[in-house]
């Protein structure tokens, strides 16, 4: 199945995009948006997180299909292999994240996009996931972004833009280099 959609600009349905940029840029509250995920440990190394509502301002949206991730660890590192580990999904999201980001605001400026490959490394030290050493963080020390953006018809200044754009709106890289506050609730 081909994944770049012919309908709209860019694959995207300008009228909606349109109409949603309008209704944040003159309703500030339907800014403000709420996502929630549930995960459910399936044994071993493997969680499956889910994914159907969400908030927009204070209106509660259901969608139609519910989606599923599920994580394990490889073979190599006791696990079965089922998914990717946390990091490639952390990762995968940030280059999902940086390329919506693109996308939404090249189509919202007229700018064609052919292609756009985001390769994603990320370093992890296990001995601070073991508990080997407190010398060392349990998260990824590094994630190295590579972006290629292409498209026939904008001009090298667009494109190098359009990647500064990548950068400066994607929530997902603001989060990941900028931190966030997280809040553990035990039920």
């Amino acid at each position: 199945m081909n994944s770049k959609k012919n309908n709209g600009f860019n694959g995207v349905n300008t009228q909606i995009l349109n109409t949603a940029f309008d209704s944040i840029r003159n309703k500030p509250e339907m800014s403000k948006v709420t996502f929630s995920v549930k995960s459910e440990w399936n044994g071993g190394f493997s969680v499956t997180s889910s994914a159907k509502g969400f908030r927009m301002g204070s209106q509660n949206i259901e969608r139609n299909t519910e989606y599923k991730m599920q994580y394990d660890y490889p073979n190599q590192l006791a696990g079965e292999g089922r998914g990717p580990t946390v990091c490639e999904g952390c990762m995968g999201a940030l280059a999902a994240c940086l390329t919506q980001t693109i996308v939404a605001h090249a189509t919202s400026r007229g700018i064609k996009i052919d292609s756009i490959d985001i390769n994603v490394e990320g370093d992890l030290d296990m001995r601070g996931w073991t508990g080997i050493s407190n010398d060392v963080r349990p998260g990824a020390q590094q994630f190295r972004v590579n972006m290629n953006i292409k498209s026939d018809t904008a001009s090298k200044e667009q494109i190098n833009e359009l990647y500064e754009i990548g950068k400066r709106f994607s929530p997902a890289f603001d989060t990941l280099t900028n931190g966030t506050s997280v809040i553990l609730v035990n039920t």
